[in-house]
């Protein structure tokens, strides 16, 4: 669906300058359709294309900072790709630059793969098991920190600092652009950094602000905070959605339930034609972005008429393009029937040729 991403060698200072004060963007059709605004945070504008890049930034600045990373050392990570990216883009913006090794999931989309070999990162494919087996993708990436020279975890799952990011510029930034005019903020949740900073920031504005997880098939989020913490039932199915849901808590989502009133669950097939209809109107969003809209929906229609909420858009379709664009993935799935013909126009990724 869209051409190879290629990304210009920036300076440090440059790169870092195209983070953050990214757009608020009022979906209209969605917003008439329900009488209520959504508004999604355009977080793919950042200079690494994903808001990963607001984690990533401080997370480096910190390590280096405090000494745990020196120049010429190695950044490790275990990522499911955007926060890979954005380390890596900014790896390479330092003299010398900082060699890269990421633990992703083997089942990560293969465009991410080849975008972050593309820049020189060495990337091990680790099973996808349980958080606490010894081969869990962030279990390999501490002992493989652990045993290497001059190399640094940066460990965006339990590091305060990633939390911190959004608290201290994505919470602000939105609360700001709605003049605090903010009733509603729904996100998935992955590390759970941008959901709790957010949240946490627009509940410490206002208690009244009504905050939302939505899970996507496969996660047990859902169970954990409907239960109020004795279950982590997975929600029926698996998704395509990549680096959301989970199992267990990371350091990040300590307050979780005391900063979240509501939660619902994804379904694939509905993210998969959210995703169309927006791209119908030239909106291109990812596959957790398509699963956020849904979960702004279903929040916006528990609020009065007229209420503004607000969800993220981490990143783009392109770097889904093989599953979400792939007529034969979408068959396969059981999706395919469920898509209104005039939307089945865009699935022409041809796997012979990668796009």
């Amino acid at each position: 669906m869209s051409a190879p991403e290629t990304y210009p060698q920036l300076t440090t200072e440059q790169y870092i300058k195209g983070i953050g004060q990214t757009p608020l963007f009022k979906l209209e059709t969605i917003s008439k359709r329900i009488n209520r605004n959504i508004f999604i945070k355009e977080e793919y504008l950042n200079s690494g294309t994903s808001i990963k890049d607001r984690a990533a930034n401080r997370l480096l600045q910190d390590a280096l900072k405090t000494g745990k990373l020196t120049p010429g050392g190695t950044i490790v990570e275990a990522t499911a790709g955007n926060t890979g990216l954005s380390l890596a883009l900014l790896a390479r913006t330092y003299t010398p630059p900082f060699s890269v090794e990421l633990f992703v999931p083997e089942s990560l989309v293969v465009e991410k793969i080849q975008l972050l070999e593309s820049l020189g990162v060495i990337v091990h494919k680790c099973s996808v098991v349980p958080p606490d087996h010894p081969d869990y993708f962030n279990n390999q990436a501490i002992r493989f920190a652990e045993l290497t020279p001059d190399a640094y975890h940066v460990n965006q799952m339990d590091n305060i600092v990633n939390r911190q990011s959004h608290y201290e510029s994505t919470g602000p930034e939105i609360y700001q652009q709605l003049k605090g005019e903010v009733h509603g903020f729904v996100a998935s949740v992955g590390t759970g950094g941008t959901f709790c900073g957010i949240a946490s920031f627009l509940k410490r504005q206002d208690p009244n602000v009504k905050t939302a997880i939505v899970d996507p098939q496969g996660s047990g989020l859902y169970s954990y905070v409907t239960t109020h913490g004795e279950s982590w039932e997975p929600i029926e199915g698996g998704s395509f959605v990549e680096g959301v849901g989970k199992k267990s808590l990371t350091g990040q989502m300590h307050d979780i339930l005391e900063i979240t009133d509501l939660a619902f669950k994804g379904n694939d097939t509905k993210v998969i034609i959210t995703i169309y209809e927006l791209f119908s109107e030239g909106i291109d969003i990812g596959g957790s972005a398509g699963l956020n809209v849904n979960g702004a929906i279903e929040l916006a229609l528990t609020l009065p008429e007229g209420s503004n909420v607000v969800t993220t858009a981490a990143d783009s379709s392109g770097r889904y393009a093989s599953k979400l664009f792939n007529k034969e993935y979408l068959i396969e799935k059981g999706h395919w029937e469920k898509i209104p013909d005039h939307l089945k126009k865009f699935a022409t990724y041809n796997s012979e040729y990668g796009n």
